[in-house]
């Protein structure tokens, strides 16, 4: 019998196969195979740099020395018809917000401040000139207050 070299190297492939490819664990009859345990692959570390977003910084408002908060809700408004005193010289900020869209007007200042729904507003400005002066409403044609400046 003449063995040929494709029979040799089928023969020697089909050999190794049986053999477990050269592992010394072969499976013993009636226990299951396992199979290999898979060889925990290992990545280079990745680095990423975070950023943390840079706030803008608040800018300071110097305080000022008459506040008058108007609030205009459901037709009333509030402060309504008082008087608010200031001396010359000195700083007055008013912040208004209203339910609906509005206009506040200081009558001898002539300073307007917009309101819209929600949203709070204000207008600050140097009480120079002595007086009385009113400040109301625009669409409702209301007293606000009355600034009175000595």
């Amino acid at each position: 019998m003449r063995l040929s070299l494709r029979g040799v190297v089928a023969a020697a492939l089909f050999a190794l196969v049986l053999a477990g490819c050269g592992t010394d664990q072969s499976p013993t009859a009636g226990s299951p195979s396992t199979p290999p345990t898979p060889t925990p692959t290992t990545t280079a570390p990745t680095t990423t740099t975070s950023r943390t977003p840079t706030s803008t910084p608040t800018p300071v408002v110097p305080a000022a020395d008459v506040t008058v908060d108007v609030k205009i809700a459901a037709g009333k408004i509030s402060p309504s018809g008082q008087t608010v005193k200031a001396k010359t010289g000195q700083k007055v900020r008013i912040t208004a917000v209203s339910d609906v869209s509005e206009s506040l007007h200081v009558h001898g200042y002539d300073k307007m401040l917009e309101l819209k729904p929600g949203k709070p507003a204000a207008v600050e400005f140097t009480a120079d000139t002595k007086g009385s002066f009113e400040v109301e409403t625009h669409e409702s044609g209301k007293l606000v207050f009355k600034l009175q400046v000595s």
